[in-house]
C-alpha cells in the first residue's frame, strides 16, 4: 500500500508466510521465513489415500514450502541492499529456480 509520499511501504518480512498446495489442493504447508512450518492444511480428500501417500505427500510439499521461503530470503536481502551474487553464494533460490522445482515436482501428477 503506498505510504503518503506514493512511496510503497518495505513488505512485514519477519510475518510473511510461504504457502505451497499440491495440485489437487488437498495438501498445503505454510513456512516462516525461516523454513519453519508454521501451517498445514489437510483436505477431505486425504481420507482416500493410505498414510504412506499422506507422508510423501506433506513432505513433497513441505520441501517445496521451504524453497519459496527461501526464495523470500532472498528477495528481502536483495531489497535491504544486499547483492545478487551474496545471495547465490548463500544458495538462495531465484523465484525462476523455484518455479522449475515445483514444475518438476508437480509434473509426475499430470
Amino acid at each position: 500500500m503506498p505510504g503518503a509520499a506514493g512511496v510503497e511501504a518495505a513488505p512485514d518480512w519477519r510475518n510473511l508466510v510461504y504457502e505451497v498446495f499440491n495440485p489437487d489442493y488437498s495438501v498445503g504447508v505454510a513456512c516462516d521465513r525461516s523454513g519453519m512450518i508454521v501451517g498445514l492444511h489437510l483436505g477431505d480428500e486425504v481420507l482416500d489415500h493410505p498414510d504412506s501417500w499422506l507422508a510423501e505427500e506433506v513432505l513433497r510439499v513441505a520441501r517445496l514450502a521451504r524453497q519459496k521461503s527461501r526464495v523470500g530470503r532472498r528477495a528481502e536481502l536483495l531489497y535491504q541492499g544486499g547483492l545478487p551474487h551474496f545471495a547465490d553464494s548463500l544458495e538462495l533460490p531465484t523465484e525462476a529456480d523455484y518455479n522449475l522445482m515445483e514444475k518438476a515436482e508437480f509434473a509426475r501428477d499430470h
